[in-house]
């Protein structure tokens, strides 16, 4: 009777454990199948996440990237920048030495003392009248100093301040020079606000001129000392109504590059 009981009970126990087996195993089906469907509705929003990802990763790589290169670039830029400035400056430096040296080289063939002035300023719309120097009369700068560019007379002082005076240039149709052909006819010529200048012989019976002759100061002033070089006759021009032929002189300065000019200041053995 006991033993009975006691297969009875060991037969409910095989069957809960077997009954518990199979729940078991349909319950892993359920949640594997559930697991499929989730993973199967979830899918495609999970590439969009991973592609968006993705995206985003290789986006702010590029940014990295172009960040990384615009900096360089820019460091590029800087260094071209740099040594092309240096270059120039090496470049205005040597302009400005040769310059210096050849004006210092004209010294030997004046028997006069001269300052070198850098100009200062220089209107467009007086271009042909007057400029600025760095000298004044800080730098014994006086009144109707003569100025030359090179060789060639650009002027005389008109004006003198502490540091710095205005020169007026013989172009200005103010301004009348006596000078002397290199025929020796004497005559005067007179300024027209441009890179022309007007000779006017003092005769009549003027010796014949050329294009190309020469003009220097006559000497025949206060101002202007003897021999110094004005420019060379350009154009003759005649008229036959009027006997007198007209002469137009050219100069040989180069006004758009004026950076330095001669400012004398005395003969050797008399310093105004």
């Amino acid at each position: 009777m006991r033993l009975n009981r006691g297969n009875k009970k060991s037969s409910e126990i095989l069957y809960i454990i077997i009954a518990i087996t199979i729940m078991a195993f349909v319950l892993k089906g359920v949640v594997k199948y559930f697991n499929e469907q989730i993973s199967d509705a979830l899918l495609p929003l999970q590439s969009k996440i991973y592609l968006t990802g993705e995206d985003l990763k290789n986006k702010i790589e590029n940014i990295k990237s172009y960040n990384k290169t615009y900096e360089e670039n820019s460091d590029l830029r800087k260094q071209v920048s740099e040594k092309q400035m240096l270059e120039e400056e090496t470049k205005y430096l040597r302009e400005e030495n040769r310059r210096l040296r050849e004006l210092l080289a004209i010294k030997g063939e004046f028997n006069y003392n001269f300052k070198i002035g850098k100009v200062s300023f220089h209107q467009v719309r007086e271009l042909y009248e007057s400029f600025s120097i760095s000298l004044g009369s800080e730098n014994g700068m006086k009144k109707n100093m003569v100025v030359l560019s090179g060789k060639n007379l650009i002027g005389k002082v008109d004006k003198v301040i502490n540091n710095y005076s205005t020169v007026q240039m013989i172009t200005d149709q103010e301004v009348v020079v006596s000078v002397l052909t290199e025929n020796n006819l004497l005559g005067i010529v007179r300024g027209d606000r441009s890179n022309q200048l007007f000779f006017e012989p003092s005769s009549m019976y003027e010796v014949e001129l050329k294009v190309g002759d020469k003009v220097y100061t006559s000497g025949v002033s206060d101002i202007y000392p003897k021999g110094i070089y004005v420019g060379y006759i350009s154009e003759v021009n005649e008229d036959e109504k009027n006997p007198m032929k007209k002469y137009k002189v050219g100069s040989e300065i180069d006004i758009f590059d004026l950076n330095e000019v001669i400012i004398m200041i005395g003969d050797e053995n008399n310093v105004i």
